[in-house]
Formats: C-alpha cells, sequence, structure tokens
C-alpha cells in the first residue's frame, strides 16, 4: 500500500495543475520528490534479501 503513495501524490499535482492551483501543485510534486528519496534511501542503504 504504501508503495502507492507517491503515485497518488504525483496524481494529486497533476491534477491540481490540471485545475490551475499553481500553489498546491507544486507542494504536491515536492512530496512526491521528498517520498521518493526516502524510498530511493531506504532501498539503497537495505541489505539483498536474497542470495544468488
Amino acid at each position: 500500500m504504501i508503495m502507492m503513495l507517491p503515485f497518488l501524490t504525483g496524481a494529486l499535482a497533476a491534477w491540481f495543475g490540471m485545475r490551475g492551483r499553481r500553489r498546491l501543485c507544486l507542494w504536491a510534486w515536492l512530496t512526491t520528490l521528498v517520498i521518493y528519496a526516502a524510498w530511493c534511501k531506504f532501498h539503497m542503504t537495505d541489505a539483498l534479501g536474497f542470495s544468488l
């Protein structure tokens, strides 16, 4: 469920942009960027869950 959060905030940003709500659009994109950064940091520093 948490993996859908960046897509939801990105869709909200696109919706706000189409509706002409520039400030909310920018805040939604910024929120999406922060979520992606946290997600990438978690996955880049996490141990690999399987062995080859």
